[in-house]
């Protein structure tokens, strides 16, 4: 009996490995701790990912984790991505945090609740090369309290016709 309890806790082991290695969608991801939960305005999220592949669309995400400690229900981005030979795109985004009612819509519970923004989707890149992107908070405020962690993700979507 034991032996067979422990073949199946190995048999899930390897299927969870293979499974969430399928994921070749991810170009780029990284994540990072604010410290004290202070996202300063001044404080740059930045990624530079290289593009190989110019048959399929790119999409490009600001990973945020909020603590009950944000006070708003939605948070403004301002983006500025540069591709290899200088081209710029310049965005601002406004996402909703939680609905009317205050309840969070990221994925969560307790006081932690992670939202993955779609700042650009189906982006056609035509040319390969190294790509940087900058994200900055957009509020009217200096210091946004509550916002735990921050990142980028970069990941091809589906194919360009």
């Amino acid at each position: 009996m034991q032996v067979k309890s422990v073949y199946l806790i190995g048999l899930g082991f390897i299927s969870l490995l293979v499974f969430s290695s399928c994921d070749n969608s991810t170009v780029y991801s990284e994540s990072e701790t604010i410290p004290d939960s202070q996202w300063q305005d001044t404080d740059t999220l930045f990624a530079q990912f290289d593009v190989t592949d110019t048959q399929h669309y790119h999409n490009i995400f600001g990973l945020v984790r909020f603590s009950s400690l944000y006070p708003y229900s939605n948070i403004y981005f301002k983006y500025i991505l540069v591709g290899p030979t200088g081209q710029k795109i310049t965005e601002i985004k406004s996402f909703e945090v939680t609905d009317k009612a205050g309840k969070w819509l990221g994925k969560g519970f307790g006081d932690l609740h992670s939202y993955e923004f779609p700042l650009v989707e189906k982006l056609p890149i035509k040319q390969v090369g190294a790509y940087k992107i900058k994200i900055v908070p957009y509020m009217r405020r200096e210091v946004l309290e509550g916002v735990h962690d921050k990142g980028i993700k970069v990941s091809i979507g589906q194919e360009i016709f």
